[in-house]
């Protein structure tokens, strides 16, 4: 992690879930050794290192092998993701846009959805759980998880348009993009885009040099999050910095290339048949109806 907050969190969490004997099942992308490699707050994170050895066993699942490549593809695959950006990509988007909501039934109209904190967020053009935005929208200003959680719930179907090649020039959108990504294949949405490249080659290193982003240390919004983290570093008598080789670490982009690559893998597969079918089988606005559907029938049967 290369949260501070992160760091004091889960330890409080893991640590009283251990010591009151509940049983911990667990997955992650690293060894628990591995989730710190920039050092903050390195005493805090031994303990629980410590405890973690002490009371579960560490099994290695992974891989060199990106299972999500190998997923077998139907010959009536349809590519949902458009590139480059140009007349016949930005078409290709609008045709699906105008398809989806016409199937749907209902007005595209703009609206605001809440989430959290007293927060809301602002969805340009939205009909019947699908909704479209930019790129520059959702990831060019300064909005976070909660915001993207939000739009996940909401919509089972999200169109992004204008997806750029991503560089450290623009770290800071380059973060929130593998952010935006992450809850949208976390509540199994269909995500319908133009980018400017295919998918193996947005994002294209760090040879256009670093830049150091704030937000690295930031949970959530710096407005929603500010009052909680300085409650959680008070009560854990800790500073908000990490150590020098902690800086280094994370203006060498490391971290956003480990993220990055997970999320090109997770693009990849939103595009698969097998994602997309379970979409009206996961995501919660289909589960939602179906327990709303169930519901009125018991008491149909009830009458």
């Amino acid at each position: 992690t290369v949260d501070v907050f992160a760091v004091v969190a889960l330890s409080g969490i893991v640590g009283r879930l251990l010591n009151t004997g509940t049983v911990l099942v667990a997955t992650s992308n690293r060894a628990p050794e591995d989730l710190n490699q920039d050092g903050m707050q390195l005493d805090i994170f031994l303990k629980l290192v410590s405890k973690l050895e002490e009371n579960c066993q560490k099994v290695l699942i992974g891989s060199e092998i990106d299972y999500r490549r190998l997923l077998p593809k139907k010959k009536l695959d349809k590519d949902y993701f458009f590139w480059p950006l140009n007349s016949n990509s930005c078409s290709e988007l609008e045709t699906i846009w105008h398809e989806m909501t016409k199937q749907s039934g209902g007005k595209v109209t703009s609206t605001t959805i809440p989430v959290m904190f007293g927060r809301k967020i602002d969805v340009p053009e939205s009909c019947k759980g699908i909704a479209r935005f930019t790129f520059e929208y959702l990831c060019g200003r300064p909005v976070g998880a909660a915001d993207y959680i939000a739009i996940a719930r909401q919509y089972h179907t999200v169109f992004i348009s204008g997806i750029p090649i991503m560089s450290m020039r623009i770290r800071d959108k380059a973060r929130r993009f593998i952010t935006l990504i992450d809850e949208l294949y976390n509540h199994h949405c269909q995500l319908v885009c133009t980018a400017a490249s295919s998918i193996d080659e947005l994002f294209q290193g760090t040879e256009e040099g670093t830049l150091f982003d704030l937000e690295s240390f930031q949970f959530e919004t710096e407005i929603e999050s500010g009052k909680l983290r300085q409650n959680v570093l008070a009560s854990g008598s800790v500073g908000s910095g990490g150590a020098p080789s902690a800086i280094a670490s994370l203006m060498s982009g490391q971290e956003e290339m480990f993220a990055f690559r997970r999320a090109i893998s997770r693009l990849i597969e939103m595009q698969t048949s097998l994602y997309l079918e379970g979409v009206q089988v996961f995501h919660p606005y289909f589960r939602v109806r179906s327990q709303d559907l169930a519901s009125s029938c018991v008491g149909i049967s009830h009458t």
